[in-house]
């Protein structure tokens, strides 16, 4: 894992998000902006409700999907980094 990236992650509690069937929509007030994730990210964000590390995340998926948590490690952090970005997920 590289130096900057966390060990686990968690939902920023600022961000506000709501569980609609199949997907998760979110609203960042401090930035104005809204979200929707559906599939695989809404799995990823259920299970952002607590600090998960990466391989944990990674099995979680595994597990509800068909995918290895090999072959599904670089698109979760993807995910991640990507969430991170838009400040969305923290440090835990």
């Amino acid at each position: 894992m590289r130096r900057d990236r966390p060990e686990r992650w968690v939902r920023d509690p600022a961000l506000h998000a709501v569980e609609m069937g199949e997907e998760f929509v979110m609203m960042g007030v401090d930035q104005g902006e809204y979200y929707a994730v559906k599939g695989v990210a809404a799995s990823l964000w259920r299970h952002l409700a607590e600090p998960r590390g990466l391989g944990e995340l990674c099995a979680l998926v595994a597990a509800e999907y068909d995918v290895t948590a090999e072959l599904c490690h670089d698109d979760v952090v993807a995910f991640l980094e990507q969430l991170r970005s838009k400040r969305m997920v923290r440090a835990a």
